[in-house]
C-alpha cells in the first residue's frame, strides 16, 4: 500500500533538514537525494491519481 502524501511530505521535509546538516557525507546526501526525488515521484503520481478522480466527479456531477 503507498505511503500517504503527507507522510511523503513530511519524510522529504526530513531529508531536507538531514541534507542541510554538515555532518551528512557525500555518499549519504547522494542516497538521500534519490530517495527523495522517489518520494517526488511517488507524491507527484498520487496527486495526478487524485486530479482524475475529482475531474470525473466534476463531469458526473456536470452531466446531471
Amino acid at each position: 500500500m503507498a505511503k500517504k502524501i503527507e507522510d511523503n511530505f513530511k519524510e522529504l521535509d526530513e531529508i531536507v533538514e538531514k541534507m542541510q546538516s554538515e555532518e551528512v557525507s557525500l555518499d549519504e546526501s547522494f542516497e538521500l537525494y534519490q530517495k527523495g526525488l522517489k518520494l517526488v515521484k511517488d507524491s507527484n503520481e498520487q496527486i495526478d491519481t487524485i486530479e482524475k478522480k475529482i475531474k470525473t466527479l466534476d463531469e458526473e456531477s456536470s452531466d446531471e
